[in-house]
């Protein structure tokens, strides 16, 4: 030690020898002539460096900082500026403007800088002092003009050499070497024993080895693991090379016990000399480009251009490659360099950013594997490039980098089971660490999608699609993850691990929110993400046994078929979106207490408020989106199956099989009943999350700081963290604290705290509230009231009946809500209070529920709760008086309208109205069913046959039914197809069972008997399983009472239920009424559906006038269920047609009625068309037009009402001309024997008016019983009863003027004289304008009025019947 001093004062002495003979200026001019400069600087660093830095066991600053800028750095700087360094610094200082950016380094941490100057940054004013000054944009600008030329090129070279130099020395990996050209002319023995940083050891680790290690004081030790945790690194020894090796021999072995050792390194002092001297140049050029932006970007190109060894090989690149290899103290140096160069130039900035994409997955793998804090890598620049919005949309497109950033975060996520899903619970203490290092992807993925897209382009389209694949993919790994099964008998042994997942959805859930931002922003990419996120869920596996088949569940007279999964019994996930919360729920009931503590954590994290709003608040969206879609009453069940409760409340006696149940086990049920009932009660009330309910996004903030306020009173800072943040750390308590800071009293007395009044729903959600009234929920409520009539048994509890009220509550407030803002009789579909009121409504296991509200509000033991039942009677009181309130009003407002006029047809058409509930019985199985157009195909048994029963002219033969077109109907009637119908009402899948048996027992029959039956199976032909042989072809009964209104006629039915019972029934009415082989793809077959409807109804109107009955309410349920049915059929069998086809028969019939549209060659003439076969058709067929209206201005009453005009006036042609020959006797006649009088006799009107009303009449008969069924409307009590006068009824009811045949302007009589003698000589002199200035003789025209001979009258008539 002795001789390294004196050896190092020696050397000391030359170096001041030297130095007073060194010229820096000398230098840099011989370096301008030479001619490699590259080897020049690297041959004088060599030389200087190795006396300057590293001489001895302690360092030596102040000698350093002297000697290096005079030997070192001077001849840089009088290379780089040719003259004074100092003057030509102040020279640039003074002509350079503020940089773009201000460059000021934050103190706060976090390895930023101040945004000033970025306009991105800032919504306004992104200047400070320093930018104000400057108001011209010299973004525009090129630094370098404001440089020289000679200077930009000489900047260029030895920036070149420097940087190099640099990267070289701090990439160094050899320890006792240097790269080539920087050897010393001089090598020593002389090597220094150097201590790496590390995060796994702590001080006290450190502070022992060193201790024995090198023999120091415990003083100094603390001093050597300081300066290590601090610097990245120090010597602990200097010396020879063995002396150094023995230090490091001590220090690997003391520190490899129980973890990974130490970095020790025993390096060259000139190597080390050579690294100190780097970092200090880096220094040098960062001080250097701060006075010149010139500079800077010269600086920036030096530092990205690429090497000889191609792309992704330039000097930047080399350092953020090696950086894991590198010190703390050498990566803090180099990361403020990339700051205040590429980082304060925009254009740069956007260069370096694409590097850092292209490099982004080497520099996390290499992250991940150090063990630096994250604020030490130069991964945690991502901060500065991706949260300037520009530049994300320009890696995302041009990079690809949210995909980069997605699929690079999974890759380093390995550990899977056999389902492809996560699984951290054997995760070592490495893989954990690495975990927790991997997650600061997601904050890289966040800091992408920070800022959603204002406009998007079809690029960004395509990479955010591709993005949002890769986290589909993510998800898909998440989903199912640590599933749970419920122990039963033993507890687990040991506690499963469940943190890790939970981390991990905590730090995805504000990435979830942005991604679903991102996707609102455009139509394109939130349908697509639609169609991603299902078909991603349906290769997801959801834990139920494949090909298992399905059960059925019947309550309160509703069947519902589900899958068959028991929580208690399958694997539960809580990060499965559908099961968890169920599991959640189990916890609660004490079933899950032999699976420890793991689960009950993650129940609480599931509920905390760090996850709730990805976990718990989408589960209730995704249930309420579910309610909303499926029947009230087929949901409850499946949730009551779900619970496992299913089976309490479908018994007969579900009280005694209650109460005979085990204590625990009733216990359990008791807890699961409450959370059910709390469960309808979130789906119903949870409506404060916009899209859900009409709220605005403050509203739900007022809501959940109200809530937690009535929890309990908490300071400021404890209620900012109940509140759940966004991405930006801010929860919104500052915009509504003012409206929620003064606090009022409920004005309620008692113990009653009935709910609030709920904000409406959306109308996509509307009809969740339908569980409230649903027959199910009904049932389960008069249950749990029966129950509680009972002090005593333990099959009830407080909790259960205080929810059950809220419940019963809610639904009387939205009942309220809904009267008070309804319009009409219409409006108002919830109609809770009726259904608790009148037992009949609701099934019959539902009880009456206001009677035992009644009963139970005196009860003793229920005086806890005595207040809020007699709230909700009070509410159903307060309900009828608002009925009460509401129908005077009505009733008012029709009175000053006038008296109401039912129409069957027309815009006045009334709107639907509530539906009214049919529940029949199916003959075959006989199950009781709901008809709903959503439910199980009814089908009624129908007898279609060819009849001539109306014909006019049975001498006209058969028509060809290969070639005949049955699209219009000829007046005789002399073929058509008429269908009957027993009324009987069966299942669709039933009947199909029953006559698959009936043929299969035919066959058998036939080969065993072989005798003639009544029937014939190969033809379709059955007899009706109660009495009657019928067809096989069955009428839609589904379809007709499943639409209460035109525009339903067409309902959303499965295929393989109503879709094939429409094709059915169409092709036996093409098949019988042709005479043909069934095909239902011919264009033929819809037409003949609407022909047997026309016919049928024509056939029951003429029996009704043969038998002298009413229009209305005389036909049996059998029959007018039958023309319900044929009419609601044929408005929805163009459904089963190609759309073309059917639009083509609608523009040939109209072609038919309307002048100028095109018709085809075969069209007949309008004499020989039965108009109402044409009305049908066409009415039917034009509910097909209404695919090709967008503008939402189709009226199909109107267009109903339209085509009933054009077919009434062509039938009153045909009536004209039918009686033609009658008409014009009688009106000669009259003309003949009225010669001298003024006017003529009357009679001959009232004759041409009765006998077009004869013609007209079966005509309007037969089209208000079409139009009756069609849209299901009343029918006025004129046409109830039987008598001649009922034209005008008929004609209101079908929305027709009463004088449909002249609705002209009545004549007027002409000015007479008044001198008699002036008459005479105006009668004299008259010529009547249309007889050609013949002479007319005395009597008076009866068509001018005026005097004319009866010849020239009988012309006149004659021309007037031409015209007209």
């Amino acid at each position: 030690m002795a001789s390294a001093e004196s050896e190092r004062e020696v050397s000391s002495a030359a170096i001041c020898s030297e130095f007073l003979r060194f010229s820096a200026r000398d230098t840099a001019s011989a370096w301008l002539q030479a001619s490699d400069l590259h080897k020049e600087v690297y041959q004088h660093l060599a030389l200087y460096v190795p006396k300057i830095y590293c001489l001895g066991p302690n360092l030596n600053p102040s000698s350093e900082d002297l000697l290096a800028p005079l030997l070192l750095l001077a001849p840089l700087e009088w290379y780089l500026f040719g003259e004074e360094p100092a003057l030509a610094l102040a020279r640039l200082e003074n002509s350079s403007q503020p940089s773009q950016l201000c460059g000021h380094m934050t103190t706060s941490g976090g390895g930023g800088f101040c945004d000033c100057g970025d306009a991105e940054a800032w919504k306004k004013g992104p200047y400070c002092h320093k930018h104000q000054a400057s108001s011209s944009d010299c973004s525009l600008q090129d630094p370098l003009a404001q440089l020289s030329e000679d200077m930009v090129a000489r900047g260029y070279n030895i920036f070149s050499v420097i940087l190099k130099y640099a990267v070289d020395m701090l990439t160094w990996d050899t320890e006792d070497l240097l790269p080539p050209g920087l050897e010393p002319p001089e090598r020593g023995d002389t090597y220094y024993c150097m201590l790496f940083n590390d995060e796994v050891h702590t001080y006290e680790q450190v502070i022992y080895t060193l201790q024995k290690a090198v023999n120091c004081t415990q003083k100094e030790a603390v001093s050597f693991a300081t300066t290590v945790d601090r610097e990245g690194r120090k010597s602990v020894r200097f010396g020879d090379f063995q002396f150094c090796e023995q230090a490091k021999t001590v220090i690997v072995r003391n520190t490899s016990r129980q973890s990974r050792p130490l970095k020790v390194q025993v390096m060259h002092s000139s190597v080390v000399a050579h690294q100190c001297f780097a970092l200090r140049t880096l220094t040098w050029l960062g001080h250097i480009i701060g006075y010149s932006d010139g500079l800077r970007r010269v600086l920036c190109q030096v530092g990205l251009q690429n090497g000889p060894e191609g792309e992704n090989s330039s000097l930047v690149d080399t350092l953020m490659l090696c950086d894991s290899k590198m010190w703390k103290g050498a990566r803090n140096v180099y990361h403020q360099l990339l700051m205040n160069s590429l980082l304060m130039d925009l254009k740069y900035k956007k260069l370096f950013a694409i590097q850092f994409a292209k490099n982004y997955e080497s520099l996390q793998s290499d992250y991940v594997r150090d063990d630096h804090d994250r604020e030490y890598s130069i991964t945690d620049l991502s901060v500065q490039i991706f949260t300037v919005p520009s530049l994300a949309r320009m890696l995302m497109v041009e990079e690809n980098l949210m995909t980069t950033i997605i699929r690079t975060f999974v890759d380093h996520l390995r550990h899977r089971d056999l389902q492809g899903r996560f699984q951290f619970e054997r995760y070592t203490a490495l893989q954990a660490f690495k975990f927790r290092r991997v997650q600061s992807l997601i904050g890289d993925l966040k800091y992408v999608l920070i800022t959603r897209p204002t406009e998007w382009s079809d690029q960004l389209r395509e990479k955010f699609l591709e993005g949002l694949d890769a986290f589909l993919e993510l998800l898909k790994c998440m989903q199912g993850m640590d599933p749970v099964v419920r122990q039963v008998g033993q507890h687990i042994e040991m506690e499963p691990e469940w943190e890790a997942a939970f981390t991990l959805q905590m730090k995805l859930t504000h990435i979830i929110t942005m991604m679903q931002e991102w996707c609102s922003t455009d139509e394109r990419v939130l349908i697509e993400a639609y169609k991603k996120c299902l078909a991603a869920l349906s290769q997801c596996h959801g834990g139920f046994t494949d090909g298992e088949q399905p059960i059925s569940l019947s309550l309160a007279g509703h069947i519902v078929d589900t899958i068959r999964y028991q929580v208690s019994q399958e694997r539960v996930s809580i990060h499965l979106p559908v099961s968890r919360l169920l599991a959640g729920l189990h916890v609660h009931a004490g079933m899950w207490r032999r699976n420890g503590f793991s689960l009950i954590n993650q129940i609480y994290y599931y509920h905390n408020v760090k996850c709730r709003v990805e976990m718990f608040d989408k589960d209730i969206i995704m249930l309420q989106a579910g309610a909303s879609m499926m029947d009230p009453n087929h949901f409850l069940m499946v949730v009551l199956s779900r619970f496992e409760l299913f089976h309490i409340f479908s018994s007969a006696d579900c009280r005694k099989r209650y109460r005979d149940a085990n204590k625990d086990v009733v216990q359990q049920n008791n807890t699961l009943i409450e959370e059910m009932l709390h469960l309808i009660i979130m789906i119903v009330g949870e409506r404060y999350v916009q899209g859900v309910g009409q709220v605005e996004a403050s509203d739900d903030i007022k809501r959940e700081i109200i809530h937690q306020l009535s929890i309990r009173p908490m300071a400021h800072s404890e209620l900012v963290k109940a509140l759940p943040e966004n991405e930006n750390k801010e929860t919104g308590l500052e915009r509504v604290i003012g409206s929620v800071a003064l606090f009022k009293k409920p004005g309620v007395t008692g113990r009653a705290l009935p709910p609030p009044s709920p904000p409406p729903l959306c109308p996509l959600l509307a009809s969740v509230v339908g569980l409230m009234q649903s027959d199910v929920l009904l049932s389960v409520i008069s249950a749990v009231l029966q129950w509680t009539t009972e002090p005593s048994g333990g099959h009830w509890t407080e909790s259960m009946l205080q929810r059950v009220l809220h419940l019963v509550a809610m639904a009387l407030l939205e009942e309220k809500q809904q009267l008070e803002n309804s319009s009409g009789d219409d409006d108002v579909t919830f109609t809770f209070n009726s259904k608790i009121s009148r037992p009949g409504e609701a099934p019959s296991t539902s009880g009456s529920i206001l009677a035992l509200l009644e009963s139970l509000q005196n009860a003793p033991h229920l005086e806890a709760h005595k207040d809020m039942i007699q709230w909700v009677l009070k509410g159903v009181g307060e309900r009828d008086k608002a009925e009460r309130k509401r129908k005077a009003e009505m009733a008012r407002l029709r009175r000053e309208k006038g008296p109401e006029v039912l129409v069957c047809v027309g815009p006045r058409l009334p709107g639907p109205g509530p539906r009214r509930r049919q529940v029949v019985t199916c003959i075959l199985c006989q199950e009781e069913e709901e008809v709903r157009a959503n439910g199980r195909a009814m089908v009624l048994a129908a007898f279609v046959q060819r009849s001539t029963v109306l014909s006019k002219n049975r001498t006209r033969g058969p028509p060809d039914p290969e070639h005949h077109d049955p699209l219009f109907m000829h007046p005789d009637l002399a073929f058509a197809t008429h269908t009957a119908s027993c009324g009987h009402i069966m299942h669709a899948t039933c009947w199909q069972r029953y006559f698959e048996a009936v043929q299969a027992k035919e066959q058998r029959r036939q080969q065993r008997l072989r005798v003639h039956t009544s029937y014939d199976v190969e033809n379709g032909e059955f007899l009706c399983p109660l009495y009657q042989p019928q067809d096989d072809q069955l009428n839609q009964e589904g379809v007709a009472a499943g639409a209460e209104a035109p525009e339903s006629s067409s309902v959303a039915c499965p295929i393989s239920s109503i879709q094939g019972m429409i094709t059915t029934f169409g092709t036996a009415t093409y098949k019988i009424g042709l005479k043909v082989h069934p095909n239902d793809q011919d264009p033929r077959v819809p037409i003949m559906s609407w022909a047997s409807c026309a016919y049928t109804i024509q056939s029951i109107e003429r029996l009704l006038t043969d038998e002298d009955k009413p229009l209305f309410g005389s036909l049996p349920c059998r029959q007018d269920d039958c023309l319900s049915s044929l009419a609601r059929f044929g408005s929805a069998c163009w459904t089963a047609a190609p759309l073309t086809t059917v639009q083509n028969h609608f523009t040939r019939l109209l072609s038919a009625l309307v002048p100028g549209v095109t018709a085809a060659d075969n069209t007949p003439c309008i004499l020989d068309i039965d108009m109402f076969h044409l009305l049908v058709s066409s009415v039917f067929s034009s509910n097909s037009v209404q695919k090709l209206d967008q503008s939402e201005s189709f009226s199909l009453g109107s267009s109903q009402l339209h085509l009933l005009h054009l077919t009434t006036v062509a039938h009153l042609e045909e009536a004209c001309r039918s009686e033609e020959e009658d008409m014009t006797f009688h009106l000669y006649n009259s003309l003949r024997t009225q010669l001298d009088s003024v006017l003529p006799e009357v009679s001959s009107g009232w004759q041409l008016w009765r006998c077009v009303q004869s013609g007209l009449l079966p005509f309007l008969r037969s089209a208000a019983i079409f139009f009756h069924h069609l849209n299901a409307v009343d029918t006025p009590p004129e046409l109830h009863v039987a008598g001649p006068d009922q034209w005008e009824a008929l004609c209101s009811y079908l929305s027709l003027p009463s004088n449909l045949l002249f609705p002209r302007e009545s004549n007027r009589l002409i000015e007479l004289p008044d001198d008699y003698s002036a008459l005479i000589n105006q009668a004299s002199s008259f010529t009547c304008p249309r007889s050609g200035g013949i002479s007319p003789g005395p009597p008076p025209c009866v068509w001018c009025v005026g005097p004319c001979s009866a010849p020239r009258a009988t012309a006149a008539r004659r021309r007037w019947r031409a015209r007209t």
